[in-house]
């Protein structure tokens, strides 16, 4: 899958409601269990590491939040060995329009992605 296919728009709105989804029960989810449930749905095309992915998580933390200024949604997404996120999304985060600040930390992101998205 590349971002001009017409499907495109699709996965990201799924890959939204699968990490939604995680946020409301508190969990993280990894990069391949992400992959695996997009080709669950259909979106058989975005496999776990680069290429896509990489585009697909930055549309997710864009859907809905043009000004980058609420949580970042794919904090929640992270390696299966060391259980963070990637290093691209720290560079995400520092880039425009999210600007986090220098003391910014990807766990403050996640705990923020929770509070946001756990159910009363």
């Amino acid at each position: 899958m590349r971002t001009r296919d017409p499907e495109y728009p699709a996965a990201v709105e799924t890959a939204v409601e699968i990490l939604r989804e995680r946020a409301r029960q508190g969990q993280t989810i990894t990069y391949g269990e992400l992959s695996a449930e997009l080709a669950a749905q259909g979106f058989d095309s975005v496999p776990p590491h680069r290429g896509v992915m990489t585009y697909l998580l930055k549309d997710v933390c864009l859907h809905h939040n043009e000004d980058g200024r609420a949580p970042m949604l794919s904090a929640i997404v992270v390696n299966k060995a060391s259980r963070e996120p990637s290093d691209q999304f720290s560079g995400l985060a520092r880039s425009l329009p999210f600007s986090r600040s220098a003391n910014w930390s990807w766990r403050d992101e996640q705990q923020q992605v929770f509070a946001q998205h756990r159910e009363p």
